[in-house]
C-alpha cells in the first residue's frame, strides 16, 4: 500500500490495472488504491462517467450503490463509499452509463447483463441449491520495498512487504468457497528478528472458508469481515446469514482480533446479532440495518452496543448515509449498570444539482480509526485527527470540461479543547492541458486547532505516456505549521516523483520517491512495487 504521506499523489496516482470495457451502456472498472478517504476506480476509459454518479458493486447477484464519484481523469476516477460496501483491491466495480435522450424522452433502467438477479422461490418450491454457480477466482500478489535515509545520524531503514490477495467463490463448482488477504513484513537483514510476536509482521485481514447453503443461506468460518456490520471491524469465528424477501438475518459468533498486534486472541471472545432491509426504487434502493453486539475481555463483559446503519439513493441525485452506535454497558463504582449512550454518530448527503454543480456535507463524531498498515507522516496524522472529526461542507463546481474546482470547510469544537478546530481545503484541477495532454491539481489546506495554525499549499503534474502504459508524476508542496504557546514549527519542503509502468495487461511496476528538504536536513522516502493480478 503506497504511503499517505504523499497526500497530493493520493488525487491522482492511480496505481491500477486495465480492465475491459463490457457493454456501450455499462463499463467495468477495477478498485486500484484504497486510501482512508478514498476509493480510486480505474476503467479502460471514463467517457460517459461525470462527477457525481454512483457506481454499483455486485452482492449476492445483484447490483447496489456502493462508491460515488467526485473526481474524474480520463480512465480513473476518484470515489467515496456510500452504504455498507466495504471495498477491497480489484473488486469489479460497474458504471451504468446514461442513455443519450431527448429531455420528454422516458428514462429506462440499464439492464444488468452479467448476472440474473436473485429469484425468491414460492412457498411450494424448496430453494434451489447453487451446485450450477461457475467458479471464479481472482487475486494479486505484490512485492513491495519501503526504504528510509537522510543525511542525520537516524540508521537508514528498509522494509519489505509480500501481500498476497486470493478468493475463490464455488471451488470446483461446488458451493464452497474461499476468501483472504494476508501481508508480511519484515526489515531487511532478518526475518521477524526484531519482532516478539510474528503477528507483528504478519497481517492477516481476512482469511475464511464460506459454504452455501442456497442462494440466500451462507455460512462462513475464519476471519472475515462482515458488510452488514463493517463498524465492528474483523471477525474471528462463524458467521451465519440468511435472506428472507427483502429482510437478512445474520448471528455472529467469535472472537476480537489483538488489539496489539492484530493476531488471534481467543480471549476477547464476541457475539452478537444483526438485521437488515433491503428496497428498491425506481433510481436507487435504502438499506437499513440494526446489529446487538456482546464484546467481552475474558469472562468480563468488555462493551455491550446497539449499531444502526441507513444508506438511501432513492431519490434522483441524492445519496444519504447515517450510522450511530449506543452503548449499554457501563461500569460505574465497580458497579455493572445497564444505560444508553449514544457514542458515535456519522451522517454524510451529497447532492448532484446538475452535470457542473454538486454539494456534500456530513457530520462525523465517531471514534478515531486506528491503521494498522497505512504508513503516515506527523503532518499527515495532525491533519487528519483535526479534520475526520466535526462538521464538513463541501462544494464541486465543474465550469468548463476537464476543469474541476472544489472548496471544502469544516469546524471541530469537542468538550475539553480549549478553542474549536477549523479547517479549509482549496484545490482546482485541470485533466486535460492543452498541448501538453496532462493533468495538473493546485491545492491549498489551512488548519487550526488549539494547539497549532498551520499552512499547507503545491501542485502536481501527472502525464501518460506510451499510449497510457506508463503513467508519470511530479508534485510539490510546503508546510508550514507553528505549534502556540511554543517556538517550535514545521518547516518543510516536500517534492516527489512517481511512476507507473503497466508491462503487461496484469502485471505492474511502481516506483515513488519523496523528499522532506528542511532547515539543515534531508529526508528520503523511496518505494517500489510489482504486482501481478489474476
Amino acid at each position: 500500500m503506497m504511503r499517505k504521506a504523499i497526500i497530493p499523489f493520493m488525487v491522482l496516482i492511480l496505481a491500477g490495472f486495465f480492465a475491459k470495457a463490457q457493454e456501450a451502456k455499462q463499463l467495468t472498472g477495477k478498485v486500484s488504491y484504497i486510501s482512508a478517504q478514498h476509493v480510486y476506480v480505474r476503467f479502460t476509459s471514463t467517457e460517459g462517467i461525470n462527477v457525481g454518479d454512483t457506481l454499483y458493486v455486485e452482492s449476492r447477484g445483484k447490483r447496489i450503490p456502493g462508491l460515488v464519484v467526485v473526481q474524474r481523469s480520463s480512465i480513473s476516477c476518484v470515489t467515496t463509499v456510500v452504504g455498507n460496501y466495504s471495498p477491497k483491491m480489484n473488486d469489479p466495480i460497474q458504471a451504468v452509463l446514461k442513455p443519450k435522450a431527448t429531455i420528454t424522452e422516458e428514462k429506462k433502467p440499464v439492464p444488468v447483463p452479467e448476472k440474473p438477479v436473485a429469484v425468491i422461490p414460492q412457498p411450494t418450491k424448496p430453494q434451489p441449491k447453487l451446485t450450477k454457480e461457475k467458479s471464479r477466482l481472482y487475486g494479486r500478489i505484490q512485492l513491495a520495498s519501503y526504504s528510509n535515509f537522510s543525511n542525520t545520524d537516524v540508521k537508514n531503514q528498509q522494509r519489505m512487504r509480500y501481500t498476497l490477495s486470493l478468493n475463490q467463490e464455488n471451488i470446483g463448482n461446488s458451493n464452497l468457497s474461499f476468501d483472504s488477504y494476508i501481508s508480511y513484513n519484515h526489515r531487511t537483514g532478518g526475518w521477524n528478528t526484531d519482532n516478539q510476536s510474528i503477528f507483528n509482521s504478519l497481517k492477516i485481514y481476512s482469511l475464511a472458508v464460506g459454504y452455501n447453503f442456497s442462494q440466500n443461506t451462507s455460512l462462513w468460518f475464519g476471519r472475515k469481515m462482515n458488510r452488514k456490520v463493517s463498524n465492528i471491524g474483523a471477525i474471528d469465528g462463524l458467521q451465519f446469514e440468511t435472506r428472507i424477501n427483502n429482510f437478512t438475518v445474520g448471528i455472529i459468533g467469535g472472537a476480537r482480533p489483538d488489539y496489539m498486534d492484530y493476531g488471534i486472541n481467543t480471549k476477547l471472545p464476541q457475539f452478537g446479532a444483526y438485521v437488515s432491509h433491503e428496497a428498491k426504487g425506481k433510481v436507487g434502493m435504502a438499506q437499513s440495518s440494526l446489529a446487538v453486539f456482546e464484546q467481552m475481555n475474558g469472562s468480563h463483559t468488555d462493551r455491550r452496543f446497539v449499531y444502526l446503519q441507513h444508506s438511501n439513493s432513492l431519490l434522483k441525485d441524492f445519496n444519504l448515509f447515517t450510522s450511530c452506535e449506543m452503548d449499554l454497558y457501563q461500569v460505574k463504582d465497580s458497579v455493572p449498570t445497564n444505560t444508553l449512550d449514544l457514542t458515535g454518530f456519522y451522517i454524510s448527503a451529497r447532492y448532484r444539482a446538475s452535470r457542473k454543480v454538486s454539494f456534500y456535507a456530513s457530520y462525523d463524531a465517531r471514534k478515531n480509526v486506528i491503521y494498522y498498515e497505512t504508513y503516515r507522516t506527523l503532518v499527515d496524522l495532525i491533519t487528519d485527527n483535526a479534520t475526520r472529526q466535526g462538521v464538513r461542507f463541501r462544494v464541486m463546481v465543474r465550469p468548463i470540461n476537464y476543469l474541476i474546482v472544489s472548496a471544502q470547510a469544516g469546524y471541530r469544537s469537542r468538550k475539553g479543547d480549549p478553542d474549536p478546530s477549523t479547517n479549509y481545503n482549496f484545490f482546482i484541477t485541470h485533466s486535460k492541458i492543452p498541448w501538453l495532454e496532462s493533468s495538473i491539481t493546485l491545492n491549498v489546506t489551512k488548519l487550526k486547532t488549539s494547539y497549532l495554525d498551520g499552512l499547507q499549499y503545491g501542485g502536481n503534474l501527472s502525464k501518460y505516456l506510451l499510449n497510457g502504459k506508463l503513467y508519470s508524476s511530479l508534485s510539490y508542496r510546503i508546510i508550514n505549521y507553528n505549534f502556540l504557546n511554543s517556538n517550535s514549527g514545521i518547516n518543510q519542503n516536500l517534492a516527489g516523483c512517481s511512476f507507473a509502468w503497466y508491462i503487461m495487461k496484469k502485471l505492474q511496476l511502481s516506483m515513488n520517491y519523496e523528499a522532506t528538504i528542511e532547515k539543515s536536513n534531508i529526508f528520503h522516502r523511496m518505494y517500489w512495487g510489482l504486482s501481478q493480478r489474476f
